[in-house]
């Protein structure tokens, strides 16, 4: 849909907090009514955006033969590759979860959630004895350092270089004992 595209668009360039109804209705070629008609604000147009389809690749655990480890760095990598790729739209789409209750309900529901589940299967895949005890932490703590490595990567000025996203989630596994899988 045009508007979708126009907000995409607009935050690339401007960044979240200069993006208005009207300059999104002017680039989508509608009417500031019509856009009203489906949203009733930007906030709610972006979170289209970003939840309709372009969300964080969900982890998902396998038996592959390469091992859950191995399956969870390339999920992570995935998530790095999209971070980068989208980070204006997320970074506007965090900024406006402080704002409003209902987009942060949103962000929880579509993007948080659905990671920490699956990283407690993970966690929960070692104590059935792959890998051998989980390592102490728990799926839901897992949930949360990823998390913050991922905000802390939003919240990196573009191009500023030396991020240890990756090391960190490396770090992460090895600590719950998939180093050997």
């Amino acid at each position: 849909m045009a508007v979708l595209q126009a907000m995409r668009e607009l935050v690339a360039e401007q960044g979240y907090a200069r993006v208005t109804i009207e300059g999104i209705a002017e680039r989508a070629h509608v009417g500031k009514p019509t856009i009203y008609r489906w949203w009733q604000s930007k906030n709610a147009i972006l979170a289209e955006c970003v939840l309709s389809g372009d969300v964080l690749p969900t982890p998902v655990a396998t038996d592959s033969p390469t091992g859950a480890r191995y399956d969870a760095i390339v999920w992570f990598r995935a998530v790095l590759v999209y971070i980068d790729d989208n980070a204006p739209l997320l970074r506007g789409l965090v900024a406006a979860a402080y704002e409003d209750a209902a987009m942060s309900q949103q962000l929880e529901t579509h993007l948080a959630e659905p990671i920490a589940a699956a990283l407690r299967e993970w966690v929960g895949g070692l104590a059935d004895g792959e890998g051998g005890g989980g390592g102490g932490i728990s799926g839901q703590a897992l949930a949360q350092l990823v998390h913050g490595t991922i905000l802390y990567r939003l919240a990196r000025p573009p191009g500023s270089g030396d991020d240890a996203s990756e090391e960190v989630f490396e770090i992460l596994m090895a600590r719950l004992g998939r180093i050997g899988d």
